[in-house]
């Protein structure tokens, strides 16, 4: 593979991985979609099985949530042709509230504070296999592995006092609409 199909395959995964997490952390659902191929298989924690199924157990555990923020890192890939393995590290925010279900969520997670607002924070690697069919690159086998967890008591920092037009939203109101509004038909 020369130089500029290398550079132009790992763009586009890239592209896919932060796409990922742009649609678990503004809950855009539909985009999934364009980040697993139709036979994706998926499994992290307890979470296991088609990627469909993750976005059920996915929307159980973080619509409840208040605001996450994923963000990965050190994204490695090996490409082979129309396949590449890929380690992406991640580290994702969630701001659990404290009407939060107390105990294991359905991820094997437990989440340790009941009844009381805190921020859990999680590292963790996606270890992935993306293929590049008919669609372009897109994943085909996701594994998720944690390796830390941490969390912390949590403040707001001031934003309660804060201009709602500075607030990040979880609809169509969030500027960043602009950004995914075509992938999505809108």
């Amino acid at each position: 593979m020369d130089t500029l199909a290398r550079l132009e395959a790992e763009s586009d995964i890239t592209r896919v991985i932060y796409l990922y997490c742009h649609a678990l952390d503004r809950r855009r659902w539909e985009l999934m979609e364009h980040v697993f191929h139709d036979d994706a298989r998926y499994g992290f924690g307890d979470i296991g099985g088609d990627w469909r199924d993750f976005v059920k157990a996915a929307r159980s555990i973080v619509d409840p949530l208040g605001p996450c923020h994923h963000m990965v890192s050190n994204i490695l890939i090996d490409l082979d042709g129309d396949t590449a393995r890929v380690e992406t590290y991640l580290t994702g925010y969630h701001v659990v509230p404290a009407d939060y279900p107390p105990g294991l969520n359905t991820n094997g997670l437990y989440y340790a504070r009941p009844g009381e607002r805190y921020v859990s924070i999680v590292g963790g690697r996606y270890i992935d296999r993306f293929e590049k069919r008919g669609p372009g690159w897109r994943i085909a086998f996701r594994t998720g592995l944690y390796d830390w967890i941490q969390d912390l008591p949590w403040t707001d920092g001031g934003l309660s006092r804060s201009p709602s037009q500075a607030l990040g939203k979880w609809d169509d109101s969030d500027p960043s609409f602009a950004v995914v509004s075509k992938l999505m038909g809108r």
